[in-house]
């Protein structure tokens, strides 16, 4: 066993117990697994095999301690049945990964779609095993075909894909030479890089990163790609959607991880436990995939719920969906901000549900976009003291006790220290002494200077902290406001380097260089140098020598293994870059998410998780008097 699968203890057994209500034996006389009572009735119907048939060789078993710690959730073998009610629409499958890790830590990769990998001395070659039998969830076979597919026809097609992504070219840098693939037989391929990669298997569980990324149902696609489909054919389809070519057509065929629940993936082969059937456009309903490759430890199938239903778009309706939560019409609700707290608590025994609030794992800041495209912007934000200055008069404890209730934790990263008079010092110091009528300080050259944050309109935990970071500012003689965006637009402004300043998430503490190399420029804080070097120099602009040390760092730290010496050596380098550097302002970090579950629900984590949908509700069940 290689040393990335020892990093995690997962109790991976079959242990055969007696049957619990609502389970049934699988169809055939010497099947040891058992399905759920909705889709036995199909298999007695004949529409579906058994579900021996359906399930791979060497299912995969989630037991206690393979998903969280034992300390945070004791699974229990489950009930089937039910429709799971939630308010949350987005992204409600998650993204099924290639391996399973412990709470989104990457340190803990463990057997998931990929059953097995290995690599040799160097880190350069990769040989994973899928399971033999694994199956898509319209029943047709998913096989190395499937990542050759992807790999040479899509990813590696000019005509799709501008380039191939980062992660998968030797290093994990954008000037590495792209991965070269090789299918050993059908449940094992290679990926080859010219030099050493030791972080590749840790960058397959990256937050953006899903199995759909390299493993695309090849029979589903295939007609409507050029090299294999029909060219009557496409081209038809083409006119009758009016689309330019057979590239647009193809693209909205090819569902990606992020969108495994919209409307398009609707009849779309998926490996993850829920596929997305009619209903209502307003709502996201998905039923159990038949051919789910999971068990627990009982060998029953997963998951135990029957269906999912996300009736209402909780963000764009939060009113409404706590509505319906008070009311106990809801099973599943989360939050990120803690301003209603006290609300959820009162209503709790009326809705019947009880309130958890678990620590995020990352943290949150105010962002300065040091390549907004003016002048007097760059002589103040680039000079170091100015940043330090404004870390220096942010009030973490204010926002800690205000706004999260105690639930937060002062940053790490980047000075806790609450000292106005030391950030006046700084910006004295680096010749912002002149000010205008109003008080506020001039820039070096005597230019009037401000700040406009940017933020969603209509308040959260993105928008609150606003007025409090207009507030810090204009004590040290900072002209700073705010204003709120429609949420689909802030994105686009963002990577069109037309936002000077706004508040958002970041994955520190939880940096790691293979999965969250988020300290680096990106769409908020350093749009035109993160575009200059994700595309090798060929377009965006080239950083200054104090960012480009920062790249040499995080080439640096990706030169190693997850975990080694050499890359803890990098990564205590990196931070201390970055809390000398400040590059944006960390403000509080692990701050609370509010989870609120029906008392309905079974194996429910008391101990904390990072946000998301318990592992896709895989294990979640209605308990007996409750259905």
């Amino acid at each position: 066993m290689n040393y990335l699968f020892r990093r995690v203890s997962l109790v991976l057994i079959i242990a055969l117990v007696t049957i619990g209500p609502g389970l049934i034996l699988g169809s055939a006389q010497d099947c040891m697994y058992n399905e759920a009572p909705m889709l036995a009735e199909k298999v007695a119907a004949g529409e579906l095999p058994g579900v021996c048939d359906r399930l791979p060789e060497n299912p995969l078993v989630l037991a206690s301690g393979v998903l969280l710690p034992e300390s945070f959730v004791e699974v229990e073998i489950g009930h089937y049945g039910g429709e799971l009610i939630m308010t949350w629409q987005n992204n409600v499958a998650m993204k099924e990964t290639l391996f399973n890790t412990q709470n989104r830590d990457d340190n803990t990769l463990a057997p998931n779609i990929i059953a097995d990998f290995s690599y040799n001395d160097d880190f350069s070659e990769y040989t994973f095993k899928l399971r033999a039998g694994h199956k898509w969830s319209d029943g047709a076979p998913m096989t190395t075909e499937d990542v050759r597919f992807a790999y040479e026809d899509v990813i590696s097609n000019e005509a799709l894909s501008t380039s191939v992504v980062t992660y998968l070219k030797t290093g994990g840098v954008p000037a590495g030479t792209p991965a070269t693939l090789e299918i050993v037989d059908e449940t094992t391929f290679k990926f080859s890089f010219d030099g050493p990669y030791p972080g590749f298997p840790a960058s397959l569980v990256a937050l953006g990163t899903g199995y759909l990324d390299i493993i695309k149902p090849k029979h589903f696609l295939a007609p409507f790609h050029a090299d294999y489909g029909d060219a009557d054919e496409i081209a038809a389809m083409v006119e009758e959607d009016g689309l330019a070519d057979w590239t647009e057509l193809f693209g909205q065929k090819d569902v990606t991880g992020w969108c495994e629940n919209c409307l398009a993936a609707i009849g779309f082969p998926q490996l993850g436990p829920w596929v997305r059937v009619e209903g209502p456009e307003e709502e996201v309903i998905t039923e159990r995939n038949p051919y789910f490759f999971s068990v627990d430890a009982a060998g029953n199938q997963l998951p135990y719920l029957d269906r999912r239903n996300a009736v209402i778009n909780q963000w764009a309706n939060m009113e409404s969906a706590e509505l319906l939560l008070f009311a106990g019409d809801v099973d599943y609700f989360w939050q990120v901000s803690l301003g209603n707290i006290p609300l959820y608590i009162e209503n709790s025994e009326a809705g019947n549900y009880s309130v958890y609030i678990y620590p995020n794992k990352d943290s949150r800041m105010f962002f300065l976009n040091l390549t907004f495209a003016d002048d007097t912007w760059r002589e103040v934000t680039w000079d170091k003291r100015f940043r330090q200055a404004v870390q220096l008069a942010i009030d973490s404890d204010d926002l800690i006790g205000t706004l999260y209730f105690g639930q937060a934790h002062a940053p790490t990263i980047a000075s806790a220290d609450y000292d106005v008079d030391a950030a006046n010092a700084l910006l004295d110091d680096m010749g912002m002494t002149e000010r205008d009528s109003d008080g506020y300080r001039l820039s070096p050259s005597g230019n009037p200077f401000e700040i406009l944050i940017e933020v969603g309109a209509g308040g959260g935990e993105y928008s609150d902290p606003a007025t409090f970071i207009v507030g810090y500012l204009a004590d040290i003689g900072i002209r700073a406001d705010f204003r709120g965006i429609d949420g689909a637009l802030i994105g686009e402004r963002r990577r069109s380097n037309e936002t000077q300043a706004g508040i958002n998430w970041n994955t520190a503490p939880l940096f790691a260089a293979h999965t969250y190399p988020d300290y680096v420029p990106n769409d908020l804080w350093g749009p035109l140098w993160g575009t200059w070097y994700n595309t090798d120099g060929e377009s965006g602009e080239a950083p200054p020598d104090w960012i480009m040390d920062l790249y040499a760092i995080h080439e640096e730290l990706v030169s190693y293994p997850p975990g080694s010496e050499g890359f803890i050596a990098a990564s205590a380098e990196r931070d201390a870059w970055l809390y000398e550097n400040v590059p944006f302002f960390t403000y509080v970090e692990n701050p609370g998410l509010v989870h609120v579950w029906s008392n309905c629900m079974g194996n429910v984590p008391d101990g904390p998780f990072h946000h998301g949908s318990w592992s896709s509700h895989k294990l979640v069940y209605f308990k007996p008097d409750c259905m």
